[in-house]
């Protein structure tokens, strides 16, 4: 393989990565660039040794070779040049700073506890950890830790990548797995070229599977189009229906993944809540207080404001339902927008001013708070047609999403080891990563959350190809 020019080597290489310049020596790709790695001169601190700069500088052919001969194998090309080059990089390496996985252990034992611990260090790959692919060095070598020697692994010698296999398609539902597999995305055309038919007859025998999503027209699996936003997408899709009846498939399927909705009882109303109407508020205020206010809410600042004057000089403002320090307008706004009501004194202290917490004025401002809110709770859900109504908002907004079920079971992964098989969930996780961008793997210990990552790797390359 044809060596990379200097500028084409930094364009492919991955974060961290280091390589070799003709003209800057040493670098490191950081923040996408080529950056010229310091050495570190006499006494000073800044820079890597020396010595680290010649390991890394071995390592690199070596991590290059690696990567030739996975690349080879993966595309099904001859890979015994990319060994031969490989043995000749590890060889010099080995000849000049012994075994890459090279072990020094030491043990300390606890003066107070008397125990044992025992520290390995890995010199010849210490400087070499931020390159991505340092693990990838490592694992080349068959390590013995005890006699502290290495010897060639497969990769030297043996394929140790699976020539990847044609798939075999009979269906329409077997062209739309290679199709995911290999775009990441549902290609109604490809998956005709596929199976040697037009692109309307394949949308037909696929039937449920895929759907037009209808905010960008294009076409969807179905655990992608059947989660989310559901109502959303059923109200558009019934706008839709309305004018072109080939859209009635995504209403009955829309309809039956609806989420169930929750009771009246199952939801908690209180003051403040971003879906409560102002003026359901205003009308609980002239019920139980009975003064007319003025209520106006910025949903997109989450602040409420209370015009509630008249409440000041009200028995059942400043006495029922507040305080004379804190009337009942201004507890409302208090509870609208999540505060906790303080009253302070003001205190002459020769000729300056503090304020003090009243603390049992405090206290009883707060008692009022919590009254209010009770009686809204019992309030709101007393009338059955305003029960009705908000029951009906509530559960369109907020109880809207439906969690979309992965499923990567159409993932081939080409480039993975064929030493281990990767578990359902590993290939649910890996799916997931493609199709969403942005995943969090919250896997147990142990589970192959590595396992998930490294393969993602491999995958994402062929799936994002047509995209």
């Amino acid at each position: 393989m044809p060596a990379q020019s200097d500028s084409s080597a930094s364009r492919t290489a991955r974060e961290g990565s280091y390589l070799l310049d003709s003209r800057h020596g040493l670098t490191q790709i950081l923040d996408g660039q080529p950056v010229a790695v310091r050495l570190r001169k006499g006494r000073s601190a800044d820079g890597i040794p020396e010595k680290h700069a010649r390991i890394i500088q071995r390592l690199i052919p070596i991590r290059d070779a690696v990567r030739e001969v996975l690349k080879c194998q993966e595309l099904d090309r001859p890979w015994k040049d990319a060994q031969v080059r490989l043995r000749i990089a590890w060889s010099k390496f080995v000849r000049a700073f012994g075994p890459i996985n090279t072990t020094v252990v030491s043990t300390a034992e606890d003066d107070e506890t008397g125990e044992v611990r025992e520290t390995h260090r890995r010199p010849n790959l210490q400087p070499f950890l931020d390159d991505p692919d340092c693990w990838l060095v490592a694992s080349i070598e068959d390590n013995d830790l005890e006699s502290d020697t290495a010897k060639p692994g497969p990769i030297f010698t043996e394929r140790v990548i699976a020539p990847p296999a044609p798939p075999v398609i009979t269906s329409a539902a077997d062209a739309l797995a290679v199709v995911l597999n290999e775009r990441g995305h549902v290609d109604p055309d490809h998956i005709a070229e596929l199976v040697h038919r037009d692109a309307d007859h394949v949308i037909a025998e696929l039937g449920s599977a895929i759907f037009r999503d209808l905010s960008g027209g294009s076409w969807q699996t179905a655990d992608a189009y059947l989660s989310g936003a559901v109502r959303s997408k059923l109200a558009a899709a019934e706008a839709a229906a309305a004018l072109d009846p080939a859209y009635g498939r995504n209403v009955r399927a829309l309809q039956e993944v609806q989420p169930a909705d929750l009771q009246p009882s199952d939801i908690t109303a209180r003051l403040g809540a971003p879906w409560s109407p102002a003026a359901d508020i205003v009308a609980f205020v002239k019920e139980t207080m009975g003064a007319e206010i003025r209520i106006h809410h910025m949903p997109e600042l989450a602040s409420w404001t209370v015009e509630a004057r008249q409440l000041g000089w009200m028995a059942a403002g400043t006495s029922e339902w507040g305080t004379e320090r804190r009337h009942a307008g201004q507890l409302l706004s208090d509870a609208l927008n999540s505060s906790v009501p303080q009253i302070f004194d003001t205190i002459k202290d020769g000729d300056s001013e503090r304020r003090v917490l009243n603390v049992v004025d405090t206290e009883a401002a707060k008692e009022k708070l919590s009254k209010i809110k009770t009686a809204f709770q019992n309030w709101i859900w007393s009338d059955p047609d305003r029960t009705d109504r908000l029951a009906r908002v509530y559960n369109d907004r907020f109880n809207n999403i439906v969690p979309r079920a992965f499923d990567g079971s159409h993932l081939k992964l080409p480039g993975t080891s064929g030493a281990f098989v990767l578990y359902e969930h590993q290939k649910r996780g890996i799916w997931r990563i493609i199709a969403s961008g942005a995943t969090y793997l919250a896997h147990a210990v142990g589970a192959g959350k590595d396992d998930d990552d490294g393969s993602r790797d491999h995958g994402t390359t062929a799936s994002r190809a047509g995209r």
